[in-house]
């Protein structure tokens, strides 16, 4: 049985707000109300019952609860691990999720992790990064923790921090690159459109190398190969970038090293940051 402690932001809630306040669909909503599947203090009530500050809910997700995905056993290298979250980090190269051809993927490589735990629920990922970029990739590790953290990720409510290697010597060392970006349709590529999408990229140079610049970067919009088209933008492409730069290094120097987000158990700022392998 999962089990949280209702912390007092949910103190003269009902159980159905408290779902929805993690975005638990309706339906699994709806089905575990008829199947009671969600106890308080080890009793069942109808979802309009009022809840209290340290009552404990508990819910068996049995039944509920996605597929397990398929499972590759091949290593991974886990970075922080908690009853609601785990973070794993995704070497540049490896997809997040298959593409129809590829099985050996970081889902299906957590998946083999947590089964032959014999982890109860399948630990899928919250949000996706690009196959050519590494870093860190958050799992939930519950449906409720699940539904949450997609949330956060959809509605850009967390502090994403990437480090990346440009080539040349960039001479502003802070900069908003606020720039619309959309499909290009002749291509595969994402290009400044002003049919596009709002995107907004800020950096801060961390020091200078021979032929580059190491930066970290903040992202607010979370388009696809945004900060890759951003700094292309401005003459500066992350190296190793095949697709709007060049081959001038052995991968993209592009990792995700930071996030700050609400963690669902605690209603607290969590952060985590990993080192960046270049």
């Amino acid at each position: 049985m999962f089990e949280m402690i209702v912390l007092p932001e949910f103190n003269q809630m009902t159980i159905k707000d408290f779902l929805s306040f993690f975005h638990v669909s309706k339906k699994i909503i709806h089905l575990l109300q008829m199947q009671k599947k969600l106890l308080v203090n080890g009793q069942f009530f109808q979802f309009s019952h009022i809840l209290k500050e340290d009552d404990k809910i508990s819910i068996d997700w049995k039944n509920l609860h996605p597929d397990f995905p398929l499972t590759m056993k091949k290593e991974v290298k886990l970075l922080y691990d908690d009853d609601d979250l785990a973070i794993f980090e995704k070497p540049s190269g490896l997809l997040v999720h298959e593409d129809g051809m590829n099985f050996d993927t970081l889902t299906n490589r957590v998946s083999a992790y947590y089964q032959e735990l014999g982890y109860p629920y399948p630990v899928l990922p919250v949000h996706r990064i690009d196959l050519d970029t590494s870093g860190m990739v958050i799992f939930g590790k519950h449906p409720l923790s699940m539904s949450y953290l997609s949330s956060l990720f959809e509605s850009q409510d967390i502090e994403k921090m990437y480090a990346c290697l440009v080539y040349g010597h960039i001479d502003e060392r802070n900069k908003v690159i606020d720039k619309p970006i959309g499909g290009d349709r002749h291509s595969n590529k994402q290009v400044i459109s002003d049919q596009g999408k709002d995107a907004k990229t800020s950096y801060e140079v961390m020091n200078y190398e021979e032929e580059s610049t190491r930066l970290h970067v903040f992202i607010q919009g979370g388009r696809k190969h945004q900060i890759r088209v951003h700094l292309e933008s401005i003459g500066y492409p992350v190296l190793g970038d095949m697709l709007y730069g060049r081959k001038n290094a052995d991968r993209l120097m592009l990792h995700f090293k930071k996030v700050t987000l609400i963690h669902p158990r605690t209603l607290k700022p969590f952060t985590w940051t990993s080192l960046e392998p270049f």
